[in-house]
């Protein structure tokens, strides 16, 4: 008997492949390290982000930023090699993965009565970090396109994710993060 895995990276299937433990074929990981590695640093500014958002008390939902960034994403694309909706797509999922870091950490930071004592950074200097970042995850997207359109994609990418989280000691909040930016990667 045949096993069905679904062409679409879903929770379910990254967090089975997690707990499976087996380590991603070699060709995986290597054509997706650098994408989950660009993923993981944005997922990490997300952390200053909400350091920034807690000083200030503006709200994690920004419209009107995801919208720029969404359409610069757009309008980059071709020049990567990319379909616009597709990158967009997978923009899409890193903007809500950065935003579950946010909510995660101001609700723990609401929840012990303070944020880190740390310099509390610019919101607008973040942006500009996050902006260059999109460039070198376009690339890294499209070096992914053989990883994206095998047929095992939802299972080497879920281990190349748990040897990603494992190698990089990843926190619970981060891990999450990076599944999340994850979700539809496979086609």
């Amino acid at each position: 008997m045949a096993l069905f895995v679904p062409r679409k990276l879903s929770h379910a299937v990254l967090a089975s492949a997690l707990l499976l433990g087996s380590a991603a074929p070699a060709w995986c990981a290597d054509s997706i390290e650098p994408l989950l590695g660009l993923i993981a640093e944005r997922n990490a500014i997300g952390d200053q982000v909400a350091l920034s958002k807690w000083e200030s008390g503006k709200p994690v939902q920004d419209a009107a930023r995801e919208a720029v960034v969404l359409s610069g994403v757009r309008e980059q694309a071709p020049e990567h090699g990319l379909d616009p909706d597709d990158a967009a797509r997978f923009f899409g999922m890193q903007i809500e993965s950065n935003k579950l870091v946010q909510y995660q950490l101001l609700d723990e930071w609401r929840l012990r009565g303070n944020a880190p004592d740390e310099p509390r950074p610019d919101l607008a200097a973040l942006r500009k970090r996050l902006d260059k970042l999109q460039a070198d995850m376009l690339d890294a997207l499209q070096a992914s396109a053989p990883a994206r359109n095998a047929p095992d994609c939802p299972i080497s990418t879920a281990r190349a994710v748990k040897a990603y989280v494992q190698a990089h000691q990843l926190d619970q909040v981060h891990q999450m993060a990076l599944i999340r930016s994850l979700g539809d990667f496979c086609r």
